[in-house]
């Protein structure tokens, strides 16, 4: 009984070997989209980062400066994910 289950973790692992080992081409692929997703994301960032600075600096309307500010940290949230993904697909080809 015990070997037979250790014959199935034995399969089941070179299964997962075989099916990273296939998808090193689409990782490659995939890093290469998430690192243009994530400079394209960085540069609205930087947008964003400088419209509520000057904004700021006309001393613009209270409701002016709320929009900016959730404009700018729903930015900076989705530049976040894509800079996690972008270190998951890294750690993933290694």
């Amino acid at each position: 009984m015990a070997r037979r289950a250790k014959r199935k973790t034995k399969r089941t692992h070179s299964r997962k070997k075989r099916k990273a080992a296939g998808s090193k081409k689409s990782l490659a692929v995939n890093k290469k989209a998430h690192w243009a997703a994530y400079k394209e994301l960085q540069k609205r960032v930087d947008k964003a980062w400088s419209k509520l600075k000057s904004a700021v600096k006309k001393k613009a309307n209270a409701k002016v400066l709320i929009r900016e500010k959730n404009h700018l940290l729903l930015l900076l949230g989705e530049c976040n994910f894509m800079a996690r993904e972008c270190m998951r697909c890294g750690k993933k080809r290694r």
